[in-house]
Order: structure tokens, then C-alpha cells, then sequence
């Protein structure tokens, strides 16, 4: 379920956009690139999570609003050592924009 809702994000994102491969460089100007494995937000269809590492068990990851991504390119598959699989993007978001980074770390 969840890989069908990224990609009808990934063709939205590449009918609504129009963004071409060849324009990355105008994309570097006005947008940073993140990559990872795209989740649906558990609560707001407006939110994307991004798991940097869906296979670790501490799980680091970002949070953007759908309105702050300019683009978004599927790259390819990754796999852990279990056989378990995971379709990996790189997402454009718009710079300036607020986006979230959750990183857990031990209380000391």
C-alpha cells in the first residue's frame, strides 16, 4: 500500500512539476536533494517521511511537507543482507522551506 502511494507521488510529482533530468542544475540552485526510502505519514497525507537507513533499528529520518517538494526521482531498489527490499528517491525539496530531522540518541 504504502508503495503505491510514492508512486503516484513520484508521477504527480513528474506530471505536475515538469521537471527534466537536464534541468538538475536549476535544481541545485533553488532546491536540496535527500534520499531515502519515502513512508507515509501514519496521520497527514501532507507529510512525507524519509527513512535514511529503513533497515537499522535506530531510525533516523525526515519529515517535509508535501507543498515544499519540487521534485521527486525514483533511483532505485536497496536490500539488507535478509532479502527485505525498499524503493529508494531522491526528493528536491524547495530551500528555505521547514522541514523536520529525528535523530535518536541516548540520554546520558
Amino acid at each position: 500500500m504504502a508503495d503505491r502511494y510514492i508512486k503516484k507521488m513520484i508521477e504527480k510529482s513528474q506530471k505536475e512539476f515538469a521537471v527534466e533530468k537536464y534541468q538538475e542544475a536549476d535544481l541545485n540552485q533553488t532546491h536540496r536533494f535527500f534520499i531515502g526510502v519515502p513512508q507515509r505519514h501514519p496521520e497527514d497525507d501532507k507529510i512525507l517521511i524519509l527513512l535514511t537507513d529503513p533497515f537499522s533499528k535506530h531510525k533516523e529520518f525526515y519529515e517535509f511537507s508535501i507543498d515544499s517538494i519540487g521534485h521527486l526521482e525514483e533511483i532505485g531498489t536497496i536490500a539488507n543482507e535478509d532479502g527485505e527490499s525498499a524503493m529508494q528517491v531522491r526528493v528536491w525539496v524547495k530551500k528555505g522551506m521547514t522541514a523536520i530531522k529525528a535523530k535518536p540518541f541516548i540520554v546520558k
